[in-house]
């Protein structure tokens, strides 16, 4: 049987940064490293939402990038 060993994830939250010259939609990408694997995905929803409240772009989606090592 496999074993998975959490190393490491990451928070990316993608902002709309305005318009192209074709009227597509930009976008800015900020990531928050270091999480630990006891947050749930309410959490980290949770802490998301409160992040992008701070900030005057649009939230266009929320992601969670884990690493894990499966031996």
């Amino acid at each position: 049987m496999a074993n998975v060993n959490f190393i490491s994830a990451t928070l990316r939250l993608k902002y709309e940064d305005g318009y192209d010259e074709q009227n597509e939609p930009k976008f800015t990408t900020k990531s928050y490293r270091n999480l630990n694997n006891t947050h749930s995905a309410d959490d980290l929803l949770a802490v998301a939402h409160a992040i992008a409240s701070l900030s005057s772009q649009t939230l266009s989606s929320i992601a969670k990038q884990e690493t894990s090592d499966i031996s």
